[in-house]
């Protein structure tokens, strides 16, 4: 039976030693939960719950491998239903740090405690405690100095514990959480059973008040929580949360299934927020997978991924963000272009050479200067000398995203969303030397964070400062935002500056010009969006300043900004010229 559980070391890091010992609270049946942790975890933590206790003649067993595994046959691994199973936690735990547990079964009048240093046992006596348990952990890694090596410093390592607890915190509405870190509360929720109290502790309430609830149940499977699309988007998925029957996992299917349901209401480079429970027959899945837990299987993968999209997609059909065809699972022909013409202004000169565009998207952004595996193909840079030798003519825009524009003998379809990011992109990090002109807000902004969130701000205050984003700390995960840099404005104000904390989580060995670059290529991805309204004289500036100030001609990101179809070519598609 241990060889089909054991997964071996469990604890490569304070976070993970958290998340194995809250995990026996919960299955301890708690409904309170303290986390405190001093030096990152490193130098202490302790958790303490209000859940049913060890009994004193189990104490001594906790510490032994598999002991208290909650597995006693091998055919109960497809039918998992707690969140710890093998046992094996508190024995990896106490063997690389100076550990004591505290415990007092419900009803007794005296708790017991018991001592392991490096796996060795201590004494084991009586103690006076509260029902419950509490597990401390001291000088983690103390007889293994090679690990801490390969750790980050103390301030990353308790964001790293935040994320763990905040997960917890939506998994588990229904129990109470505290953490403290170095004597400060990170975080508090109430354990009312309230998703959305449980979302209001995590993110706060101006974020809670831009989701959109989530509720579907079909092929045997209930998906309820709450999405983010729009505004709430982030620059990464480390906001998405899946719960599957109250486990926390990360799935790749299950990422893929909300992002390919919110797809048109999230610009490219962003990703959907959620918190979504999803509940399926124990025996459908296997959780069996990964030592640490958060992998697993499904018995019918698209039954739970078709489930997921269907109840997403509901949820937001009631508010489109950009006004597109309703959106199916299934695909649909899109309707015809919605085209605004004028008269053009002027005859064109002759023809430029053809344009290529990019096919591929780069993953990586562009750097000022632009390095040379990502500078632009040689047809691209022709057809960029020939914009900058001849003016356009703005003719229209089609389903107010792409401008449309005569040069030559050639329709252009400028992507307005791409261009303007490229030329805030390159108006800021022409000055990123100096400090950027600054637009004071009429009415600050006070936002609460999450807490990697405000990690990040306290860490690189001062490169959010010399990008032009004045904020200043106002304690328990707040911030107070005064000033956004001049070029992006006010309407753009609180959306960039989040994206410019989601771009700098984890990045703590960049240098000062590329944490600058991060911040800066992250606020503008908050320039003009696609399907946005824009009057005629602005589209025609865009095209204007593109052309005058010699872009490159893909947005920061590698997408192209414009895709030309020559007159010729349109004629053989109309069949007015043979091929």
């Amino acid at each position: 039976m241990v060889s089909l559980i054991a997964a071996g070391e469990v604890v490569e890091r304070p976070a993970a030693c958290v998340k194995e010992l809250v995990e026996n609270s919960l299955d301890a049946g708690a409904t309170s939960v303290s986390i405190s942790i001093t030096g990152g975890g490193l130098d202490m933590i302790r958790v303490t719950d209000n859940g049913s206790g060890i009994e004193p003649g189990d104490l001594r067993l906790a510490f032994a491998p598999h002991a208290t595994s909650k597995i006693g046959r091998a055919e109960e691994l497809m039918g998992v239903a707690t969140l710890g199973f093998r046992g094996e936690a508190i024995a990896s735990i106490s063997r690389v740090s100076r550990m004591s547990i505290l415990s007092r079964r419900k009803g007794s009048d005296l708790g017991m405690q018991a001592e392991n240093s490096g796996g060795e046992m201590g004494a084991i006596r009586e103690a006076a405690c509260a029902e419950g348990t509490q597990v401390q952990v001291k000088d983690l890694f103390f007889n293994a100095p090679v690990r801490k090596d390969f750790l980050k410093r103390p301030q990353r390592e308790t964001a790293l514990v935040a994320e763990i607890v905040q997960t917890m915190i939506l998994a588990r509405p229904d129990v109470a959480f505290r953490l403290m870190a170095d004597n400060r509360q990170v975080y508090f929720s109430p354990g009312d059973g309230s998703l959305s109290g449980a979302v209001l502790s995590v993110f706060g309430v101006e974020v809670l008040k831009g989701l959109k609830e989530v509720d579907g149940a079909e092929q045997g499977a209930i998906i309820q929580g709450f999405v983010g699309v729009g505004e709430q988007a982030r620059g990464s998925r480390a906001q998405q949360h899946f719960f599957l029957n109250g486990r926390a996992v990360r799935s790749k299917v299950l990422s893929q299934a909300l992002e390919e349901a919110c797809r048109h209401r999230v610009m490219i480079g962003r990703y959907p927020l959620c918190a979504l429970h999803l509940k399926i027959p124990y025996n459908r899945v296997d959780v069996n997978v990964h030592p640490n837990k958060w992998e697993v299987r499904f018995a019918d993968e698209g039954a739970v991924t078709a489930a997921l999209m269907n109840a997403v997609a509901d949820a937001l059909q009631e508010a489109p963000l950009f006004n597109p065809p309703p959106l199916t699972l299934s695909p649909k022909a899109p309707p015809p272009a919605s085209i605004q013409r004028r008269e053009p202004e002027a005859v064109m000169p002759k023809p430029p050479r053809a344009m290529a565009a990019r096919d591929s998207v780069a993953e990586k952004p562009l750097a000022a200067p632009v390095p040379e595996a990502q500078k632009p193909t040689e047809p691209e840079q022709v057809a960029h000398e020939e914009l900058k030798r001849t003016p356009l003519n703005v003719i229209g825009v089609a389903f107010h995203t792409y401008i449309l524009a005569l040069h030559g003998e050639s329709l252009l379809l400028i992507d307005q969303h791409a261009l303007h990011e490229r030329l805030l992109f390159d108006r800021m990090m022409a000055r990123a030397g100096e400090k950027q002109d600054v637009q004071t807000l009429l009415t600050p902004r006070v936002m609460q964070l999450d807490y990697p969130a405000y990690q990040s701000f306290l860490a690189f205050g001062n490169d959010l400062a010399q990008a032009g984003f004045l904020a200043e700390d106002f304690g328990d995960r707040t911030v107070r935002l005064s000033g956004v840099p001049l070029a992006l404005g006010e309407p753009l104000a609180e959306a960039s500056f989040l994206s410019a904390l989601d771009e700098l989580q984890g990045q703590g060995t960049l240098k000062g010009r590329e944490r600058l670059e991060k911040v800066i290529l992250s606020a503008c991805k908050h320039a003009v969006k696609g399907g946005e309204r824009l009057p005629e004289g602005t589209l025609q500036a865009l095209a204007d300043e593109m052309v005058s100030s010699g872009i490159t001609p893909t947005c920061p990101h590698g997408r192209p900004i414009v895709l030309a179809l020559s007159r010729g070519e349109l004629e053989r598609r109309f069949g007015r010229i043979q091929k």
